[in-house]
């Protein structure tokens, strides 16, 4: 890169002699850099004579296919040191759609008022996708449910919110216009689980809760997409069980009947890499699930 912005210096400033003066080094040396350039490319870059320098045909293509180069590398640069240096400028977010609400929103408004330059980029994505995005450093921060407790160490995590559970019901259930029931009720309905490529645990989840209801949970389908789990739920007379923040989304045909089993709880975890935690990070990991 040294080399390459000699050549430029020497182009701009169309002297050799100037563009000495301008980097701070001997003539000499830096006619040296430009004929070690030509030889490795292959071809004079100036044209000599007592008016100056002038790039040639090959000058001027190097300067367009290179240019480019230089900027990005001056940029990753830039980003590196601000990112040694705690002024990290860019913040990968992945969460879950349904979550965001109440969970991710408040935090980055807070967020934004402390970092104002910070760009964010947020991902509405699973649990796996989410944590396939962590391991391969394409996420700073995850927003994830309780599979979130079975990475072990390989990510930082706290424990954002414990919160309750309800039952996703058949609008005509006979369950559905009641304000809360205990999962035993629900001990001859049939379960919409959620496939564990997409959710992993979550339907050992389901088996748990209904093993200490006093009954084993008896799956009819598996899903991938929260749409579809929901229509099977309406086509199939079936329930599912999930998180109470998706109470709000009220889709058609469905009813959200609260669990009122002690047992019957969600953790809500953040995660982040570890040694990768500039401020911004660890302050929206201490924002999120703050009241």
């Amino acid at each position: 890169m040294k080399t390459l912005r000699t050549f430029f210096a020497v182009m701009e400033e169309g002297s050799v002699n100037r563009a000495a003066a301008r980097l701070g080094v001997a003539q000499p040396t830096l006619s040296r850099q430009i004929q070690a350039l030509e030889q490795e490319v292959g071809g004079s870059l100036f044209e000599r004579g007592t008016w100056g320098v002038r790039p040639t045909d090959l000058g001027f293509k190097l300067r367009e296919m290179m240019l480019p180069v230089l900027r990005a590398y001056d940029q990753a640069w830039a980003e590196v040191a601000a990112h040694a240096k705690g002024r990290h400028t860019q913040l990968r977010v992945g969460y879950l759609g349904m979550a965001a609400n109440r969970f991710l929103n408040p935090a980055l408004a807070r967020l934004r008022e402390e970092y104002p330059d910070i760009k964010l980029w947020l991902f509405d994505q699973t649990p796996v996708e989410q944590l396939k995005a962590l391991r391969a450093g394409e996420l700073d921060v995850a927003l994830i449910g309780q599979e979130g407790a079975a990475v072990g160490d390989d990510f930082y995590r706290r424990k954002v919110s414990r919160i309750g559970v309800c039952a996703a019901l058949p609008s005509q259930h006979p369950a559905a216009k009641r304000e809360s029931i205990s999962l035993e009720e629900l001990k001859h309905d049939v379960f919409i689980g959620v496939a564990e490529s997409s959710v992993p645990g979550r339907n050992a989840w389901v088996a748990s809760l209904c093993a200490k209801a006093g009954f084993k949970a008896r799956f009819v389908a598996e899903t991938s997409e929260v749409t579809e789990t929901f229509m099977r739920v309406v086509g199939d007379s079936a329930a599912c069980i999930v998180p109470d923040y998706v109470e709000g989304s009220s889709p058609p045909g469905i009813t959200f009947v609260k669990l009122n089993d002690d047992f019957a709880t969600w953790d809500f975890y953040v995660l982040r890499q570890r040694g990768r935690g500039t401020p911004a990070i660890r302050r929206l990991v201490e924002l999120i699930g703050e009241p």
